[in-house]
Order: structure tokens, then C-alpha cells, then sequence
């Protein structure tokens, strides 16, 4: 059964196969801000979040480390974890203030619009060609966007602003996860990803770990879990397709995050939030059904 499944995973095109690992990635991206926002309303600041994620990932990730002498985490591109590092402190940080200020469907809407800055982007600095459909799909995702922001005064609102920048950083993590992370092990790029966000957010709090009561202890493996499942699942879609092309799966998150709102936050979408969701899906399905271009073999000689 497991051969099977593999075999019908590997049958998929590429940018298929990268659209459904950025839905898996999106399914803990609400997790993670779920776990997130339930903490910041105990109190505590996006900093002091942010600082204890990256300390539960490193103490996840530490076993494994040193079962493995480091050799996981050896990179001979330390400029690369570099940028990486500054562009992913800024939009983690974007991120958590957006989520700790508005409804979590709201602040999923406004993250999300990171996947409409990737088409631009790809094709810009990483040579991507995008077919047409590709474009279409992308448009019919915007107009879903642009149905659940409804645009207009009350849309310019700093928590707004602060998740767009958010949304382009992320834009700007995926452009050069493709471009420069050939070489590089998965568990490096999570690794340096954390220890950036460690320093950066521990600076910030004095490398102090926030209190947390202990009913939400259980939170803290999940937050791990799904922290790391978010940046395992984007590098491998970044491998498998055009990170123009796989970001349409980004919209997923917001079918995610509004059944999460609902759950734990009591926040219920209006009904013109389904509207352009209902546009998102028809997004992903039309950048999902992209023609393959077939290659054609050299005549023998």
C-alpha cells in the first residue's frame, strides 16, 4: 500500500506535488498561530512567543543534533542562512503581531497574500516561466482575497500593514529558499532558521522564557511539531515545483484558520468570508490542473 502511494505521489507534476506540501504547511501555519494566539492572550508579547517557539524547536531538534556529531547541520553556505535568518526574524515577528492583533481568519487573509507577491517574484528573480493558467489561477485566488478584505478604509489599519510586510518577507523566504538552498539538508535550514529567531527574540527578552500555566504545557510540543512541519514542508515543495506556482497552495490556510477561529476563539467569518474562500479553492484548482510541458525527445540518429 505504501509503494502504491509513493508511486501515485511521484506520478503528480511537480508544481502538484509543491501546491499539496504548502497546504500541509498551511494546516500547521494555523496550528502554530492557534497555539500562538492562545498564549498571547494569557499575556504574553509576540516577542516572548516567538522566543519560546524557537526554544522548543531547538530542544526538539537538539537530540538529533548531537546523535548526529552536527553533521546535519554542516553548510557551506553560511551567507545563505544569513539573509535567511534577518528576512525570516522580520516575517515571523510581522506574523505574530498580525495574529495577537486581529481575528485569525482576518490575519490569515492578510499573510496569504504573500503567495500573490511569489508569481511577480519568480518570474522576476528565479527565471520561472509561468503559464498562462498559472497567471489565471493567481487572479481568481486575488479576487477571493479582495472579496474577504473588502478593501477599503478600514483596511489600512496598522495591524494590516504590519502582515503585508509580513506577506512579502515571506514572498521574499521562499525566492531564496529555491535559489540558493541546493546542498543544503532540510534540518539545517530549520536549525539555523531557529537559531536565528533565538538570538533575534531572545535579545529582545533578555533570553528569559516567558511563564506559562501549566494547563497549556501541552501546547509547547505542538508548537514545535508544527513549526518544524511548516519549514520541512516548504522546502520540499520549493524542490519539487516553481515557487510561483506552489504558493497558490498558501490559500489553503484560509479554509484553515477560520474553522480554528471558531473552535478555540469563538470568531465566526462573516458570510462573504466564504465567498472569497469558495474563489481561493477555485485559485488553487486551476494553478493545480496547469498543463505539463511535455519535452520532446531528440529524433536517434
Amino acid at each position: 500500500m505504501l509503494q502504491g502511494l509513493k508511486t501515485r505521489w511521484s506520478a503528480l507534476s511537480g508544481n502538484t506535488r509543491g501546491v499539496l506540501l504548502v497546504i500541509a504547511a498551511m494546516a500547521c501555519w494555523s496550528v502554530l498561530d492557534a497555539c500562538n494566539k492562545q498564549l498571547m492572550r494569557q499575556g504574553l508579547l509576540p516577542k516572548q512567543v516567538l522566543f519560546l517557539q524557537s526554544s522548543v524547536v531547538l530542544a526538539m531538534l537538539a537530540p538529533l543534533l548531537v546523535w548526529t556529531r552536527g553533521r546535519l547541520v554542516a553548510t557551506r553556505q553560511p551567507l545563505f542562512h544569513l539573509v535567511r535568518g534577518v528576512i525570516i526574524v522580520i516575517s515571523a515577528f510581522c506574523a505574530a503581531w498580525a495574529v495577537a492583533h486581529l481575528p485569525l481568519a482576518e490575519a490569515s487573509a492578510y499573510l496569504m497574500t504573500g503567495s500573490l507577491f511569489m508569481l511577480p517574484l519568480g518570474v522576476w528573480l528565479l527565471n520561472e516561466r509561468a503559464h498562462w493558467s498559472r497567471w489565471l489561477g493567481m487572479a481568481i485566488g486575488f479576487s477571493g482575497v479582495l472579496v474577504i478584505l473588502r478593501p477599503g478604509a478600514e483596511a489600512f489599519q496598522p495591524a494590516a500593514l504590519v502582515a503585508l510586510l509580513g506577506a512579502l518577507m515571506e514572498a521574499m523566504l521562499g525566492v531564496v529558499l529555491k535559489k540558493y538552498s541546493q546542498g543544503e539538508h532540510p534540518i539545517a535550514v530549520l536549525t539555523w532558521s531557529q537559531l536565528a529567531c533565538w538570538l533575534s527574540f531572545g535579545l529582545m527578552t533578555g533570553f528569559v522564557l516567558p511563564p506559562v500555566a501549566q494547563v497549556f504545557w501541552p501546547l509547547l510540543p505542538l508548537i514545535a511539531l508544527s513549526a518544524s512541519g511548516i519549514y520541512l514542508a516548504y522546502f520540499y515543495a520549493y524542490r519539487a515545483g516553481d515557487a510561483s506556482a506552489v504558493e497558490a497552495g498558501g490559500f489553503s490556510l484560509l479554509l484553515f484558520s477560520p474553522a480554528i477561529g471558531r473552535l478555540f476563539f469563538d470568531e465566526t467569518p462573516a458570510l462573504v468570508f466564504w465567498g472569497g474562500a469558495a474563489l481561493l479553492v477555485c485559485g488553487i484548482a486551476v494553478v493545480i490542473a496547469e498543463p505539463r510541458t511535455r519535452n520532446v525527445a531528440p529524433a536517434a540518429s
